[in-house]
């Protein structure tokens, strides 16, 4: 693909622009020469070549000028359309003005159930921000169980924003949920313009968080696989976490985790979440802490307030 003076370079190496060559390559995408892979179990016991590396079964057909004048005949598929539009695009990629260099985070709000830290940057000046929020939730590391079933949580909240993953990294928007030692982590970075969207609809599906059968075996299943694997991390993975189980006083090893989970079922889940959140969002002043909706949506207005400033 490259001469030997470019091997190290490679395609990161930036070349003149020609557009010859580009019309060259376009001109070869044509249906008349296509080319496509089928990979299936149905084709097992009649395939004619075996490729020398791994031992993979294979068969090379040519497609008929026939079948390629059926297709390029055919109407298009009514399914096959463009995009939705992506709402996290930024249009605004002005500097907000910081009035002087704060060289350690501000705090700008502080309550009985929540705090609030800001820090511009004064270095770079990019558009974008950093958004971490900490759900300090007390139910979450009570026993192996709670840890297990908060964990649970997370993977299913990440699981449920799938279908906003792709428009958000195309927007430049990445967003994290993960486990802590005191409950749970959000963290957006990007265009600071529509991270406030995302946002939103993170909060919003913790807010409603519902558990989806289905989908709980499948993360539960990818869970078991995780926790058999921890084994076999690296010594100083393995290492990081017996230091936990020495400083922390609420934690729980693998072993015991794995023993619990096994059991819990999606019932369990929907039973703990609305309890756990309940205790991240209790306040003195004025929330019922029966009352997890109420709460939680007192908590989002707190939250929201981050991109407001």
């Amino acid at each position: 693909r490259y001469p030997e003076k470019d091997w190290l370079v490679g395609s990161s190496l930036p070349s003149d622009f020609n557009p010859t060559t580009i019309q060259k390559i376009l001109n070869e995408l044509s249906p008349e020469s296509v080319r496509y892979f089928w990979e299936s179990k149905k084709f097992e016991g009649l395939t004619d070549k075996v490729e020398p590396w791994y031992g993979t079964a294979y068969s090379i057909e040519k497609v008929s000028p026939s079948t390629i004048q059926v297709w390029m005949s055919s109407a298009p598929n009514e399914n096959l359309h463009l995009p939705a539009p992506n709402v996290f695009i930024p249009t605004d990629l002005s500097i907000k003005n910081a009035q002087e260099k704060v060289k350690l985070p501000v705090s700008l709000r502080k309550s009985s159930y929540s705090k609030l830290w800001y820090k511009p940057d004064t270095v770079f000046f990019t558009p974008k921000a950093y958004v971490k929020i900490n759900f300090d939730c007390p139910h979450a590391i009570n026993s192996p169980e709670t840890e297990v079933l908060t964990d649970l949580f997370t993977r299913l909240l990440m699981d449920y924003l799938n279908e906003y993953a792709y428009y958000a990294r195309v927007a430049g928007l990445r967003y994290h949920v993960r486990c802590t030692d005191s409950g749970f982590q959000v963290t957006l970075v990007g265009y600071n313009h529509k991270l406030r969207i995302l946002l939103e609809t993170i909060v919003d599906k913790i807010a409603k968080f519902e558990v989806k059968p289905d989908r709980f075996s499948v993360i539960k299943e990818m869970a078991i696989k995780d926790y058999q694997n921890w084994k076999f991390q690296q010594p100083y993975e393995q290492a990081k976490d017996y230091f936990s189980l020495i400083l922390e006083d609420q934690s729980w090893p693998w072993m015991e985790q794995l023993e619990v989970l096994p059991c819990l079922n999606a019932e369990d889940l929907a039973k703990f979440a609305p309890i756990m959140l309940s205790r991240a969002c209790y306040s003195k002043e004025g929330l019922n802490p029966s009352d997890e909706n109420s709460a939680l949506v007192h908590y989002i207005q707190v939250i929201v307030f981050v991109q407001r400033t």
